[in-house]
């Protein structure tokens, strides 16, 4: 007796939740090469997201690739040339090379503006728009991939050969997916105001170190002649652990930074400071499997160092769009055949990921604030001398340098150098003046008094930090050695 399989049916080839930066590009890519997509987002565009708004060289070279970069729009939008660094009392300006492969220096895109190009692209290459319609749920079926929607009261259900999350760092589908939200271990808090009438070189932009805020930054991002963006990102999880306003500490740095002071002049905030949660990289969370795939922030690709994340939204979506073709074409949605998309993003970001995640673990412990500051003090020291040195600092910033080779011999000997001739300096002007003597003493004294106070109150966290950076110093070495035996 001849028995007729079911035909499965589809709404769609792919269907993507979240319209950002990764979202559309992905839905880009896709339509391009003429397949059925369809992009639920959660806002009608144009919308706005929370964001610094730097787009790196790297992140516009994939707009290129898609046009963006030809319309009269994106040359109207404000070119980065410069890069301030500041930190109590010192300073260094070092100018942006632009890398001899890549097309343009960075920008400064607001993303209301920026999410739309892209969007618009993908709607003209032919991806279908779910505007102010969310994913609130999903299941994986053998034959396809059930998508539960709400837009306004209505709820819905979207079926696709396979579901990819671009939903962010607050991602539904990765929740679902990994059983859990993101660990507080891998996440960032930013803020970000935008201000008017501001002073200063619209080519510049500035990053300040605060003992407060380390490891995190404040930044002045101009985003046209007159206006900027104002804002901060720093860990979530620092040690001890004693709570922090960060949205009161914003306030004092703009009100009390001589600095940024000077630029914003008689300029004044335009709307409320804006707050939003980043997640970056964690080896450990599940990106991809069966009919399913994570991009983007969903998927935690974001340069904890920088806080950068188009620049990787972008990358993955491209690298997702490759993997997924496939899968379409050889009709093999398993988790193996998705995987493939998971091992570029590991190959082409682990190494840096890894070491990044480890350099940020070092200054989440604040009782050595004054030591990361030191250091910091150190590098910014070394960057006015060396051209070389200051272009790896400012290359690891604007994420044209990957971590791992900024970080080379030469760089480390350099710090190690400089490092060196500032205690010198210190030592020559400290004993010269007894006063000095005094109270370079003291201060000495009452760092060590409130290390041992923090060491003994806080022993848990201590040990739970010093735990987790042994487990990343694990984690590099492991990137280490599979480069190793790669190369030969």
């Amino acid at each position: 007796m001849l028995t007729v399989k079911p035909v499965q049916k589809y709404d769609c080839d792919v269907l993507i939740a979240g319209g950002g930066p990764a979202g559309s590009g992905l839905a880009f890519h896709l339509a391009k090469q003429g397949y059925k997509v369809i992009v639920a987002d959660a806002e009608t565009f144009p919308r706005d997201k929370v964001c610094g708004d730097g787009v790196s060289p790297i992140a516009l070279a994939e707009l290129d690739s898609m046009g963006i970069t030809q319309t009269r729009k994106f040359a109207r939008s404000n070119e980065v040339k410069e890069v301030g660094l500041f930190i109590k009392n010192d300073k260094v300006f070092v100018p942006l090379s632009k890398p001899d492969h890549l097309p343009f220096h960075a920008r400064i895109i607001p993303r209301i503006e920026l999410d739309h190009w892209i969007c618009e692209a993908a709607k003209k290459a032919g991806a279908v728009y779910l505007e102010s319609a969310r994913v609130v749920g999903f299941e994986i079926l053998p034959n396809v991939a059930v998508a539960e929607l709400k837009r306004g009261q209505t709820s819905f259900k979207v079926k696709a050969k396979i579901l990819v999350g671009a939903d962010g760092s607050s991602s539904t589908i990765s929740r679902q997916l990994n059983g859990r939200k993101p660990c507080d271990e891998f996440q960032l808090l930013g803020l970000r105001s935008y201000y008017e009438n501001v002073n200063g070189p619209t080519n510049r932009v500035d990053i300040y170190f605060t003992e407060e805020s380390f490891p995190g930054i404040f930044w002045m991002f101009p985003k046209g002649p007159n206006g900027a963006n104002i804002g901060m990102a720093m860990v979530s999880k620092t040690l001890p652990s004693k709570p922090s306003h960060v949205k009161e500490m914003l306030k004092q740095h703009i009100q009390s930074n001589k600095y940024i002071r000077e630029r914003i002049g008689n300029g004044e905030m335009v709307g409320k400071i804006q707050g939003w949660p980043i997640t970056f990289y964690n080896k450990k969370s599940i990106i991809t499997g069966h009919r399913i795939a994570l991009v983007g922030d969903a998927a935690g690709l974001i340069n904890p160092l920088s806080g950068d994340g188009i620049q990787y939204a972008l990358l993955s979506a491209r690298w997702a769009s490759e993997t997924i073709m496939e899968c379409i074409n050889k009709n093999d949605f398993t988790e193996k055949a998705v995987y493939a998309y998971r091992k570029k993003v590991d190959k082409e970001l682990g190494y840096d990921f890894a070491l990044a995640n480890l350099l940020v673990q070092f200054p989440r412990n604040k009782s050595f604030s004054k030591l990361w500051m030191l250091i910091l003090s150190v590098m910014i020291a070394e960057a006015k001398e060396d051209k070389v040195y200051a272009d790896t600092i400012a290359g690891i910033f604007e994420g044209t340098y990957p971590t791992y080779k900024a970080l080379n011999l030469s760089f480390i000997l350099k710090s190690l150098k400089q490092g060196g001739n500032e205690l010198g300096n210190r030592f020559s002007k400290t004993i010269s003046n007894p006063e000095t003597v005094f109270a370079n003493g003291m201060e000495m004294s009452s760092f060590l008094a409130s290390l041992l106070n923090d060491l003994n109150e806080y022993r848990n966290d201590h040990l739970s930090w010093l735990k987790n950076t042994v487990g990343k110093t694990i984690s590099v070495a492991g990137h280490v050695l599979q480069n190793a035996v790669v190369k030969r």
